[in-house]
Order: structure tokens, then sequence, then C-alpha cells
């Protein structure tokens, strides 16, 4: 008997079907695997902190405990067991690789300076990193003879994957005429510590009463009058000078000269794992009553002992303190 022409294009769409229904099948699997995944990926910890709760731990980890009367965190030193009170002057949260990243500043000030303690401050980074939660920090910087404020602190973007600080440092010295630093401290994480990348002058000024004209005024007129008194003191031709000689009294004090001097710096955009150059540029100003020219230096950043390569000249600035 023979087969009816019409059954043989029925017997052909049911095999041509198969393919779409596996093609189909496939899809659904397809749209349920990435579905599990986003499933999956949600339920995973988002590594995130709560800036409050972290702030605490590591103040009172490390200083001790908080005092609502002083409105900070109360630190006595081991070795002079001078009482400080410590605060927070700055803190950023970003959003890290592996979870949120706490950057803190603080600052300790002496709740009696007349009887001893030098004012210091600390610097801390906490990160998630291999999934756990760990905290890094320098907790003791005793530098300046003020303590750090918020003004004084600048947070900068030193690479793509590196944020550090700038800490402005000051120091005055003693006696009637006090010599005045400001210093730029840069520091960033590396590694389970903070390292220290560079240290510069941004201020240096002694300068007497009336300003740096009045100073140098009073300088060359000293000057001029110990030249004469030099002169006029001086042994005639075939005498010999005195023993002992005369003590000079305050009047011949030579006065200071004027040093006033100021340094500013900047950075470029960050793009990637390369660190930022650093441009230092001194303003024209004077130096032990000789001016000074502008200039400015392009500071590289040295990979490899993880710090800027300053000049001399800089160095010499940073030094001369």
């Amino acid at each position: 008997m023979e087969t009816p022409a019409s059954d043989t294009p029925k017997r052909r769409s049911k095999w041509l079907r198969i393919p779409i229904y596996l093609l189909a099948g496939l899809g659904v699997l397809f749209i349920g695997l990435i579905i599990a995944i986003v499933i999956h990926e949600r339920r995973q910890p988002d590594h995130t902190l709560d800036a409050n709760d972290a702030v605490d731990g590591v103040m009172t980890r490390n200083y001790g405990k908080y005092s609502e009367a002083q409105q900070g965190w109360l630190y006595v030193d081991e070795q002079n067991h001078a009482s400080y009170v410590v605060t927070v002057v700055q803190q950023k949260k970003l959003e890290g690789k592996e979870g949120d990243e706490l950057y803190l500043v603080t600052s300790g000030r002496p709740l009696d300076p007349e009887h001893g303690g030098v004012p210091f401050y600390g610097v801390f980074q906490l990160r998630w990193r291999d999934g756990k939660f760990y905290e890094y920090g320098d907790t003791y910087r005793y530098e300046g003879t003020e303590p750090v404020t918020p003004e004084r602190v600048r947070f900068e973007a030193l690479s793509a994957d590196v944020w550090g600080w700038v800490v402005k440092t000051f120091d005055q010295g003693d006696g009637e005429y006090p010599e005045a630093v400001t210093r730029n401290v840069v520091l960033a994480p590396h590694g389970e510590q903070i390292a220290v990348l560079a240290e510069f002058n941004a201020m240096r000024e002694l300068v007497g009463d009336g300003g740096c004209e009045e100073t140098e005024r009073r300088h060359a007129t000293w000057e001029q009058a110990h030249s004469v008194q030099t002169a006029a003191s001086a042994p005639a031709d075939g005498a010999s000078a005195p023993a002992g000689g005369e003590a000079a009294d305050g009047e011949d004090m030579e006065p200071i000269r004027c040093t006033r001097l100021q340094w500013t710096y900047r950075t470029d955009p960050v793009g990637d794992s390369t660190f930022t150059p650093l441009y230092v540029t001194r303003k024209a100003g004077m130096l032990e009553g000789k001016p000074m020219p502008e200039k400015t230096w392009k500071v590289m950043f040295d990979p490899k002992s993880f710090t800027y390569r300053l000049p001399d000249e800089l160095k010499a600035e940073a030094e001369d303190r």
C-alpha cells in the first residue's frame, strides 16, 4: 500500500522541531545559570564597615577611653606620664578592591603643656584583605610644637592604587625672635605599615619687629657701627693687641637677618599604578638677608625605596631647622 504523499512533510516537521527544543532548553539552562550566579554573588558579604564603630574601635584600642568632658580620647604617655586628649582631625572612607577602606589622622594635645608633653599625631588605614579586616597605623609621631589641626592635613591620591596624607607640622624655637618652620610630611600605607615618603619645608620665617625691611635695616646699622668700632680698636703699627680683649655687651650682639620663605606643591592626576610626581615650588623670598628667586622642582618617586627622590636643595631646606 502506498504511503500518502501528505504524510512526508508532517514527519519532517517533527524532526525539525527537535533542534529547536534543544536550543530552547539550553537557553533556559543558560539563563538559570546566570540567575544562580547573580544570587550567589548577592549572598556574598559586601565587606562594608561602619565608620563610627571603626573609629571608636581604633581610638579606644590605641589611646584609651573617650571623655565626654574633653571631647576626645584620654591617653597617658608611659615614658613621661604626660596626659593627652586625642581627637580625629580627618577621616576618609573609600571603596577599595576588596571592600571599604578607612583612613584616619589623629592629633594628641597635652592637657598640661607646662609640665611636659609634646604634641603628636597618628595615621591609620583600615581595610579588607583576603576576606579579613586589618588595621595598620603609625600611632605616635612626636613632631612639631603645636598639635596638628584639620586644616593642616591633605588627603592625596598618589597613584590609582595608593592614597596618602600630607601632614603639615609646625615648629617654633625659643628666644626673643624664634624661627618658625612648617614642614610637609608625606605618608602612605605600604605593606603592613605606614611609610614616610618625603619631608620638605612649607614655610620658614625668622623676622624681627617691623618686618623684613626693618630687620635688615637694624642689621645694616649694626654692621656699619661694628666695622667702625673694629677699625678704631685695631692696634697701631708696632703695638701689641690687648691680652684679654673686651667682653662684648648686649649691644655688640649681631642682630638677626631676615628669612621669609614659602613652598607649595602640587600633584598630577593619577590614572594607573605609577606614582604622581611632586611639583615643589619655592616662592620668591629671602634667606638670611639674601633674595631668593622662585624655583620649581619636579620630584619623582622611587618604587624601590618607596620614597620621593628629593634634590639636595630641598633636603637641605628640610634639615636646616
